[in-house]
């Protein structure tokens, strides 16, 4: 009848009404057994003021499940039903002491409990004032009230983890609210099932700058976190070998120039260390040869749903940040690669379940990624990965090798524009960790990045977890290959010093070295010549390292070893076989965008071009007007008139470079 009459909650008391609750009573009596019955009440039974239910009422005054509780504690709470409005702890203690008393008594008489366990009950304390309800994972508790249609969700959140990870971040917030930083968050998840072990959505739920938004599900700007994914792609497509050099000066495209973090260009820079560096500018020409349609493809197919438009919305600036993703699908995508590797070196197959979204709960079935096992080798996974341990890490991220007291790790940071977001990934073998760190309204404050923010408790929580061994390397993907030492590239007959490295062996598609040429120098080396200028058996054939002037003219400021190229031996003829100068901007069929000055007038655009020659003279041309000449440093300032240019340069003997150009307004 208890049952019913609570099923039933809000009918009149009439006597049609208890003629229909005796009704519904025979029909639960006669279909349900005593043990069930019983179940049903306890779960729905009233325990005093706002307290429903025996597992709610063993948390609010005894602080545990209902299944920890003693024989007096569980008497207690037994008698409250009876009359839960006058009688429950905090008031009529008196009242409610006799009464549970009374029923050890009971059980002591029917020979249910001894006399010792019956005096050790009667002995045990009321409870005072109720204990608070358990908070340990509030944001998970609203996505489990949100889907689930059962009283009670069983979870794969580990405890101790979810507990350790929440001080750990509340002891992170403390300096970061000095710096008008509020909100965090972090997942922690195993890589072979893909189980949430620690759900951490925010830093507060009560706090009042955005303490109730969910930042593991919220959608916010990449930064640089997406790079590895692209590192992957290009060697897993055979665009790049696994150090080979990249462009590291200026760019533009309409409207925008990429800056790397610490506002420097060095020229070129090994793909391994663009990665570890974080420099944004390699990158760019990384997506640019890789191409936006292909890596946006990429993306989608690896699990990341939130890049909803195409691939020209975003172009280049999808590698620093121009769309948004969310630190659960970022956990997904990396905990996805580190299982497919696993796979493949202990059973040497590939399966398309292994790319899957993470998951709290332990009996839901893992959405799939269509096609997962055509996403990416195990060989470029593990270079990835492997190159993502190496402990030479920006100025951004100083100090980190303090926070790595646990086993290797994979980890990469990311930091979106105005300093709005922190990220931080690491993944190992056995566990892969997300964390985001900066402001639910979207405020950036200065300091906020990957490095300085994210990272800390990244490792902090990496200490947490017993896992010292690192991925197995993919041999069978793998193959011996020579290098040129200096380029990084598949070493060609004119490379003088080589290495044989192992790479994944879809590198053997890529281009043998640009940058060592064959150069013919005089006698005493002292001059470039030819054959039309001089005696054919003086000439000395050398192999020469050389790179664009472009590259040439920022890579030789940090690298003083560089050899420069010789001048040509005077009175000789020159012949176009290298190139001697460069224009650096504009780019080609590139649209310029000329600034406004502060007066309202058109202000100008900054021509910028290199040359191999120190002191070398450059006359600057635009649609055949001459502009100006420049020596040392090449930059030139002009204000053409909206429409399409073209701009020329030469030097004084006679090499030249062109671009055409469109000045929008």
């Amino acid at each position: 009848m208890q049952v019913v009459r609570l099923s039933r909650r809000g009918g009149k008391r009439t006597i049609l009404e208890k003629i229909l609750e005796i009704a519904l009573t025979l029909r639960l009596e006669l279909s349900t057994s005593k043990n069930k019955i019983l179940s049903l009440y306890t779960a729905h039974a009233p325990f005093g003021g706002n307290v429903v239910g025996i597992e709610a009422a063993a948390w609010r005054y005894f602080n545990c499940s209902a299944d920890q509780l003693s024989w007096g504690e569980s008497a207690g709470l037994a008698v409250l039903p009876n009359s839960p409005s006058q009688i429950f702890p905090g008031k009529n203690g008196d009242q409610l002491k006799q009464k549970r008393n009374r029923l050890l008594y009971n059980l002591l008489d029917d020979h249910i409990l001894d006399r010792m366990t019956y005096d050790l009950a009667i002995s045990e304390p009321l409870p005072g004032k109720p204990e608070p309800l358990p908070d340990l994972a509030p944001y998970l508790l609203n996505k489990c009230n949100a889907q689930a249609k059962k009283a009670i969700v069983k979870t794969t959140i580990n405890r101790r983890l979810q507990e350790a990870a929440q001080r750990i971040i509340d002891m992170q917030m403390v300096q970061l609210r000095g710096n008008q930083i509020y909100n965090a968050a972090c997942v922690v998840a195993e890589v072979k099932t893909g189980k949430i072990l620690a759900y951490i959505g925010n830093a507060g739920i009560s706090d009042s700058h955005g303490g109730a938004v969910d930042m593991v599900e919220a959608r916010r700007s990449s930064g640089s976190i997406l790079k590895p994914f692209l590192n992957a792609s290009m060697l897993d497509g055979g665009k790049m070998m696994p150090n080979a050099l990249m462009p590291d000066i200026p760019l533009y495209f309409s409207g925008y120039s990429p800056q790397n973090y610490d506002l420097q260009f060095r020229g070129a820079v090994p793909a391994s260390v663009a990665l570890i560096r974080s420099l944004n500018v390699p990158a760019v020409f990384m997506l640019k040869n890789y191409t936006p349609f292909r890596f946006l493809d990429i993306l989608k197919r690896i699990g990341l749903t939130t890049f909803n438009q195409d691939a020209g919305y975003y172009g280049l600036s999808l590698i620093l940040g121009g769309g948004e993703t969310s630190l659960k699908e970022l956990v997904s995508a990396y905990g996805s690669m580190a299982r497919v590797l696993n796979r493949y070196n202990s059973k040497g197959v590939y399966h398309s379940g292994d790319y899957h979204l993470i998951s709290f709960t332990p009996d839901k079935e893992k959405p799939v990624i269509p096609d997962g096992k055509f996403i990416f080798h195990a060989a470029s996974i593990w270079q990835t990965f492997n190159t993502l341990t190496e402990l030479n890490r920006p100025e951004e991220e100083a100090g980190w090798q303090q926070l790595s007291s646990s086993g290797r790790l994979a980890w990469k940071t990311g930091t979106s524009f105005g300093y709005r977001d922190a990220w931080a990934i690491g993944v190992n073998p056995d566990y892969v960790i997300g964390v985001w760190v900066g402001n639910a309204n979207g405020v950036g404050r200065p300091g906020l990045t990957g490095g300085t923010s994210a990272a800390p408790i990244l490792f902090e929580i990496s200490s947490l977890l017993n896992s010292d061994h690192w991925f197995e390397k993919p041999l069978s993907g793998m193959l011996p290959v020579a290098v040129c030492r200096e380029s990084g590239y598949r070493a060609s007959v004119n490379c003088n010093e080589t290495d044989t490295i192992m790479v994944p062996s879809t590198c053997l598609n890529t281009a043998p070295c640009p940058y060592h040429i064959q150069i013919h120098l005089d006698a005493n080396r002292q001059y470039l010549v030819n054959a039309k200028c001089y005696p054919q058996d003086k000439i000395i054939n050398e192999s020469w390292f050389i790179l664009p002037p472009g590259m040439e003219y920022y890579y030789r400021k940090s690298h003083p070893g560089y050899r420069t190229l010789p001048n040509w031996m005077p009175g000789s003829i020159q012949q176009n076989e290298i190139q001697m100068l460069e224009l650096i901007y504009p780019d080609d069929r590139l649209m310029v965008y000329l600034p406004k000055r502060n007066d309202g007038h058109k202000g100008e655009v900054i021509f910028q071009a290199a040359h191999r020659r120190p002191g070398a003279t450059l006359f600057w041309h635009l649609d055949e007007n001459f502009l100006g000449t420049t020596n040392e440093i090449h930059q030139m300032a002009a204000s053409p008139s909206p429409g399409y240019h073209k701009l020329l340069i030469l030097d004084e003997l006679g090499n030249s470079s062109s671009r055409s150009f469109k000045v929008v307004e």
